[in-house]
């Protein structure tokens, strides 16, 4: 059920480029009997997913915090979950070694709507099984056209699958220890893997091929690996409190994020890059940007962050995350504004491009967000007392507008935020 709490009050924050963000709580959801461990907003928007060590799936609505519906998918944890771009399904990686594919809409006569703290013990039979992994299924992820699978897992290898026949398409023998991340470009061209061996690497999923082996300097596990809306940039996290956005072509290490706030060294701690929502009154049409600052962050004693390597390389060359040009041009680079023209090919239409905000769970229950093109923390989502998270948060989605966030701890708290943006 839904619990709604007055709003609190968010963390410190640093003067942002752009508009700052106002994320308030805005309710808190139980119905979990274990750690919240996976959760993903419908494409819709209307969905929040949430995945459990208790087996089960949990359907709620992202508006009102209202719950739809239980699933129990496995008897054993679920350790990731993902849904298809097409809004049809949702799969999950489980500690049984498997995957199963359901529907996220499930017709009016098969629908129940039983209470968050249903306890039965019914399995209801999966559209797709997928058994090959040898060990816990540890990542899962959808691709572009909905039609392909990707799985990690702790076996070490990455399995590419046919959704319609269930079947697996090739097994990849991807890296030396677990698998934690998988992922998918945006063309659907190449999967994404992280692991605890301290590599990322880029795979052709048609052939298997490795195309790049991306590290860290510390050579921490890797904890969360996913492509921004663009093929060229990699946004990753790893078990040092530390997250990097990498230039895929170069290999090179764009940005790197740290703050005071921010710890990630025990539990792996999702994070995820999205476009700055725009106030209400205003319309959209913007382009994500990414500035090309080539720096080394650490913080200071107050928590904000001192650039250090290449600062002043490229400071004021943006690069546009969600854009198709070539990542060497350098042309305009210094422009606010794209010419859009129209379906006729007459005219141009200025359209300015939204700042890109990065969020992350953190081990002290806290959830920091960053402004990418400052790199500033622009606020820290913590309540107070019963409303806090007092657990690490291994679990966030953003809803696709990005005027909401919700966040997921481990145990004995188990209990999902959904936070608001207030902008107006």
């Amino acid at each position: 059920m839904a619990i709604q709490f007055p709003p609190a009050e968010a963390g410190p924050s640093t003067p942002p480029m752009g508009r700052a963000p106002a994320y308030k709580l805005s309710h808190s959801l139980a119905g979990h009997a274990r750690s919240v461990t996976a959760l993903r907003f419908s494409p819709d928007g209307r969905t929040l997913v949430s995945a459990g060590a208790d087996g089960y799936l949990h359907f709620w609505d992202s508006e009102t915090g209202e719950h739809q519906r239980a699933l129990r998918c496995h008897r054993t944890g679920i350790n990731d979950i993902s849904i298809s771009p097409d809004g049809l399904y949702v799969a999950t990686a489980s500690d049984d070694t498997t995957t199963v594919i359901h529907t996220l809409y499930p017709s009016s006569s098969s629908t129940t709507t039983p209470s968050a703290s249903t306890t039965s013990t019914t399995i209801p039979t999966p559209l797709r099984l997928l058994a090959a992994h040898t060990a816990p299924v540890l990542a899962v992820s959808f691709s572009p056209k909905s039609n392909l699978l990707a799985t990690g897992s702790f076996d070490e290898s990455a399995i590419v699958w046919d959704v319609r026949r269930g079947k697996a398409l090739r097994t990849i023998p991807a890296h030396a220890d677990a698998i934690w991340t998988v992922g998918w470009d945006p063309e659907g061209v190449m999967v994404v893997t992280g692991s605890a061996d301290g590599l990322i690497r880029l795979w052709d999923a048609n052939s298997g091929q490795c195309l790049k082996t991306l590290d860290n300097d510390t050579n921490s596990p890797v904890s969360y690996a996913a492509f921004t809306p663009s093929s060229f940039f990699l946004l990753s996290s790893t078990l040092s409190s530390t997250l990097r956005v990498y230039n895929i072509h170069t290999g090179k290490v764009l940005k790197t994020l740290r703050h005071a706030g921010y710890v990630s060294e025990r539990h792996p701690c999702p994070a995820a890059v999205f476009a700055a929502p725009e106030p209400v009154s205003t319309s959209s049409g913007r382009g994500l940007v990414l500035d090309g600052t080539d720096v080394v962050q650490h913080a200071n004693a107050d928590g904000a962050m001192e650039g250090t390597a290449e600062e002043d390389k490229g400071k004021d060359t943006p690069m546009d995350v969600d854009a198709d040009a070539d990542v060497n041009a350098n042309a305009n680079a210094n422009a606010n504004v794209d010419a859009d023209t129209d379906a006729n090919g007459v005219g141009g239409t200025a359209v300015a491009k939204q700042e890109a905000w990065v969020v992350s769970g953190s081990e002290n229950g806290k959830v920091v967000i960053w402004e990418l093109g400052s790199r500033r923390v622009i606020q820290v989502l913590e309540g107070t007392g019963t409303e806090a998270h007092q657990r690490p948060v291994v679990a966030l989605a953003v809803h696709p507008d990005g005027r909401s966030i919700a966040t997921g701890s481990l145990e004995p708290e188990k209990v999902i935020h959904i936070w608001r943006d207030v902008q107006t």
